[in-house]
């Protein structure tokens, strides 16, 4: 059985006042008395970094900072690896997966974890009637605390890369065995978790165990049972309904979300198979069905096509609709969160080391963290330890080089100026893009890093925008760079760093912001070295 919230203190809500942000800073700080009786302001925030704070330092390529977030938060990772994994040496390579792309993409998933911090503090701010400090002290509803904030980002994208990995064939999932159709249920569900799905239905059960442990699509689900595509829908709509209730059952105090994205009529409802919804995402779409596919969206139960549509439905729906999407999507993931990582195993001690040499050799930022914020107001869940290694790296380091290497990390570079100083430099000169445009581009592979830069790029028709790529030297997925229209790749010359990693830059034209793989045209394409 996994841990119940009042089980484990990294789950206590900590009565942090609402006005304080959500990476964990206090704005009013510690007042004291100074020697002539005036006050004195005192800000511990910034001696003790938050997690929020480690991924930030992450993004500005500081290895201990990275390190310290490993050591925080691996060992949820970790376990929600072991529980999806058919082995265990799978798990450990998804776990070096996740903190990969933590690394590659730190500064995009930096400001998403922001982002979605600030959004799910509003919302329950906003649902629980906090109108001030007073008020939100004075009550026992649930807020979540920085630990909570961060799980409820850190885990849904580790659930992401884990579902991708089994897709791709790269990973191999539990092995689970759907008992047949007329039946229902599921056969090789993992221990932790059989407590939490006694409340759902067999076939309920059996869809939420195909489609989050096993990573399923709801189509694959639907001809692996033999059922019906709508079925399966709402039987993964109606389970996390049932498991929301459960929680609710649990917790000391109330989740405001869980109260706004959960009603009477939709636990009345939750015991039947609602018909409402058809064979296609996009049909569901059409019949104004966007806010029932929330469960399915946090339960990563689509493919890259059909999420990339209900992401843009979403970012164009009417103000009370994207609310209410929001809502029931916080509402899951904090289920989710809490039946399925709330069984955390500390990773093996080598886990660390591997991952840094995964991302190759990096600067060790020069703040050295020593500890980080109490995520629960109570018992520190564990300060990071910086490995000794670190010390006598940085210290060698500091000999071998001297004066040069504390200028490189002081001084902010010009990577322009930079990749152009290298006589070795790849050059990309007067490429043609397919539907008109130039591009220039300077590689250094020295430096490990360069720029591209664009002229005369045709404007695209409405809603339409090119989509930056760099292609993994090995296998992997591709990392998007991001989206962006005709007159912003003019505007200003798009920087390349890390080129280690990469072998290829690619432009694609996509009628979505925001896909995870190419879908459209491809305009342009060329070495980085």
């Amino acid at each position: 059985m996994s841990q119940t919230p009042g089980d484990d203190p990294r789950w206590a809500s900590s009565p942090a006042d609402p006005q304080q942000d959500p990476a964990g800073h206090d704005d009013a700080g510690h007042r004291d008395t100074g020697p002539d009786g005036e006050t004195v302001e005192q800000d511990f925030a910034q001696e003790e970094p938050s997690l929020a704070d480690l991924l930030a330092g992450t993004a500005r390529g500081e290895t201990a900072s990275f390190s310290a977030f490993f050591e925080s938060t691996a060992d949820v990772v970790y376990g929600l690896a072991l529980l999806v994994h058919a082995d265990a040496d799978g798990a450990r390579t998804a776990t070096v997966a996740v903190y990969q792309h933590l690394w590659d993409q730190a500064d995009a998933r930096a400001r998403d974890l922001r982002l979605q911090s600030q959004t799910s503090v509003t919302l329950t701010h906003e649902y629980a009637g906090f109108n001030d400090a007073e008020s939100a002290a004075e009550t026992d509803t649930y807020r979540p605390n920085e630990y909570e904030l961060v799980l409820e980002w850190l885990v849904p994208l580790t659930h992401r890369i884990f579902v991708e990995r089994f897709r791709e064939g790269i990973a191999t999932p539990i092995p689970l065995d759907p008992v047949p159709q007329d039946q229902g249920g599921v056969a090789g569900l993992p221990e932790e978790v059989l407590e939490d799905l006694l409340a759902l239905s067999d076939s309920q059960a059996q869809s939420v165990a195909l489609t989050y442990l096993a990573g399923l699509t709801h189509q694959q689900v639907a001809e692996r049972v033999g059922a019906a595509v709508p079925s399966v829908k709402s039987r993964l709509r109606d389970a996390m309904t049932r498991m929301h209730a459960q929680r609710s059952e649990r917790r000391a105090d109330s989740d405001p979300i869980l109260r706004a994205a959960v009603t009477r009529e939709d636990v009345a409802r939750s015991g039947a198979v609602n018909r409402n919804f058809t064979n296609a995402i996009a049909a569901d779409l059409d019949k104004g069905l966007l806010v029932e596919l929330a469960e399915l969206y946090a339960l990563d139960g689509l493919d890259d096509r059909e999420r990339a549509l209900l992401d843009e439905r979403a970012l164009t729906a009417e103000p009370g609709e994207a609310q209410q999407w929001e809502t029931r999507v916080l509402a899951a993931r904090r289920t989710l969160s809490e039946i399925f990582a709330a069984d955390p195993v500390p990773p093996p001690s080598h886990l660390l080391d591997e991952v840094l040499h995964s991302v190759g050799d990096q600067e060790v930022g020069v703040g050295l963290v020593e500890e980080f914020s109490n995520h629960t107001g109570e018992e520190p869940r564990r300060r990071p330890v910086l490995k000794r290694w670190m010390f006598i790296a940085g210290f060698l380091l500091v000999l071998l080089v001297g004066g040069l290497v504390i200028w490189q990390v002081s001084v902010p570079r010009d990577i322009e100026a930079v990749a152009e100083a290298d006589p070795q430099a790849h050059l990309v000169q007067g490429y043609e893009m397919a539907d008109g445009g130039q591009v220039d581009a300077v590689f250094s592979q020295e430096e490990d890093l360069g720029y591209v830069e664009f002229n005369d790029v045709p404007e695209l028709d409405e809603g339409a925008t090119y989509q930056v790529w760099l292609l993994p030297t090995g296998t992997g997925s591709p990392s998007s760079v991001g989206n962006f229209t005709a007159e912003e790749l003019q505007s200003e010359n798009l920087q390349v760093q890390r080129l280690a990693q990469y072998r290829t830059l690619m432009i694609t034209v996509e009628s979505i912001r925001g896909l995870e793989r190419p879908q459209g045209d491809t305009v342009a394409e060329f070495q980085l070295r």
